[in-house]
């Protein structure tokens, strides 16, 4: 799970530091206040990160519910190769 979060946890420290992003530039440039620019990119990360989280969850779940049994012992057995 911690792999996973990883880049989106680097991208969110890099959002404001190094690169001012599309979505914040663009606001700027219609006219819109700064900070609510800035606040916006903000929340926008946030639930880029949350969407991100979840997903790794889900799909760790998925992986160990289809590798262990019902006494969550692990079953190798259960790990197939891909067809084609």
């Amino acid at each position: 799970m911690r792999a996973g979060a990883i880049p989106t946890i680097n991208q969110m420290v890099g959002a404001g530091i190094i690169t001012l992003p599309g979505i914040m530039s663009g606001q700027i440039l219609v006219g819109q206040d700064p900070m609510a620019a800035a606040q916006s990119k903000i929340f926008l990360m946030f639930l880029l990160c949350v969407a991100s989280v979840v997903s790794i969850i889900i799909a760790v779940g998925l992986a160990i519910a289809r590798l262990t049994d019902a006494r969550h012992s692990l079953r190798l057995d259960r790990l197939s190769k891909p067809k084609g």
